[in-house]
């Protein structure tokens, strides 16, 4: 009996390094694909012909597909029903002193959720009121945790913006974040040109709109590389939370 034991706790043993030799050499597969992201991205097409552009953002997509492929399997993604958790947002925001009366969140066919009235409303009414508390803003992130790598990055201090969605991230991976009810509700993905396949992006030719989204595409790939490379090799403690779930997916 204890050697049938043994053997079980010898073969669950084995099971860890190699599932964690796994995750290494993934890791290092995406360093690598990373690193070439950064520095296709980093060449200036301001001269190039639209044809150049569109070769170069297939380069550039080409290797995002690899990367997505990769992380797929490291990262364990819960999928969350958003319909499932609005009640708690709602308990959330009253909670937390936000007033609204006469409205409902409804989910709507062909535009996901939205606020529906449940009564008549004359002209001019105050239909909701919504404290700063409840509004996740570029100030939380520069109060938390993260604030000793925003405080330091070039990038974050010009870039409210980019502050913001790592903040966002970071919260995501704290189950018991104060954002939590309200993050639970976000949509997993957005109707924009970022989650448009090629194809799709194809079809936006000749329109100005079709150089913007290369642009677009070529940007947010460019911010992921460069947050990847400092996630993973900074000595700032607070960058290991991110570790795991930044993600290219995650960060679209």
């Amino acid at each position: 009996m204890e050697r049938k034991v043994q053997s079980k706790q010898n073969s669950k043993k084995r099971n860890v390094k190699e599932g964690s030799r796994f995750i290494q050499q993934k890791r290092k597969e995406l360093a690598i694909l990373v690193d070439k992201v950064l520095k296709l991205t980093s060449i200036f097409q301001a001269t190039g012909t639209t044809n150049k552009n569109w070769e170069h953002h297939l380069q550039i997509e080409e290797l995002i597909k690899e990367i997505i492929n990769i992380e797929k399997p490291l990262i364990k993604k819960e999928q969350i029903e958003r319909k499932l958790n609005i009640e708690k947002y709602v308990s959330w925001l009253n909670e937390n002193g936000a007033q609204f009366e006469g409205v409902q969140i409804t989910e709507f066919d062909g535009y996901e959720f939205g606020l529906k009235a449940t009564k008549e409303f004359t002209e001019g009414s105050l239909i909701l009121t919504v404290p700063c508390k409840v509004m996740m803003s570029e100030n939380n992130a520069k109060e938390s945790d993260l604030s000793p790598y925003i405080n330091v990055d070039p990038l974050l201090q010009n870039m409210p913006n980019i502050t913001l969605a790592l903040f966002l991230l970071y919260e995501k991976s704290n189950p018991d974040s104060f954002w939590k009810p309200y993050i639970d509700i976000l949509p997993e993905k957005y109707p924009t040109v970022l989650y448009y396949t090629s194809d799709e992006l194809a079809e936006l030719r000749p329109s100005p709109t079709f150089e913007s989204s290369l642009k677009l595409y070529r940007s947010i790939a460019r911010q992921y590389a460069y947050f990847y490379i400092k996630i993973h090799t900074l000595g700032i403690p607070v960058l290991k939370n991110l570790q795991d779930i930044f993600t290219f997916e995650n960060y679209r």
